[in-house]
């Protein structure tokens, strides 16, 4: 009798072990998703900044090279993935305001003195937002009470405990 209650309690506490894993595996990847989205954004913001003055040094707009089209629509799309790995809406709404300086910024009309000004500003606030960026990506390491009620309401048919009146 014994010996099937303690297999008993050894296959619950084996499964309980296991699902624990499973959540600890995917903050795991939540973790690398953010990493390599705020990565990929941090990265477009430099190559941006980059055509940006290259084409000012001599005397072009950078609105006349579709390449700015193709680096804005692709900082866009990683802005996209961000709001999928983050719950942090106010941090993507953020990251968007930037990325949109940066395309919306008439820098051709501007004079270099200005340019560099408002360069100046906008690496300032990726500053900011770069420092929310890591700490979104520490918060996803911390093992929480929403984790664990996120585990027990797997067992529910409608997968939360928290809204089981509706």
């Amino acid at each position: 009798m014994v010996a099937i209650f303690t297999l008993l309690i050894g296959g619950v506490l084996g499964f309980f072990l296991h699902i624990l894993t499973m959540k600890i595996n995917f903050k795991q990847r939540t973790i690398d998703n953010k990493i390599k989205v705020y990565a990929s954004i941090i990265g477009q913001w430099v190559q941006m900044r980059n055509f940006i003055f290259s084409k000012l040094r001599i005397n072009l707009n950078p609105y006349d090279d579709p390449a700015f089209d193709s680096m804005y629509g692709q900082s866009q799309a990683f802005i996209g993935d961000a709001l999928l790995v983050s719950e942090d809406a106010e941090l993507a709404e953020k990251i968007n305001d930037l990325n949109e300086k940066f395309y919306r910024t008439d820098w051709a009309s501007l004079l270099m003195e200005k340019c560099n000004e408002i360069m100046e500003g906008i690496k300032k606030e990726a500053w900011d937002i770069i420092g929310r960026m890591r700490e979104d990506v520490k918060d996803s390491t911390r093992f929480e009470l929403g984790d664990l009620l996120h585990i027990i309401g797997g067992f529910r048919r409608n997968g939360t405990i928290k809204n089981s009146i509706t």
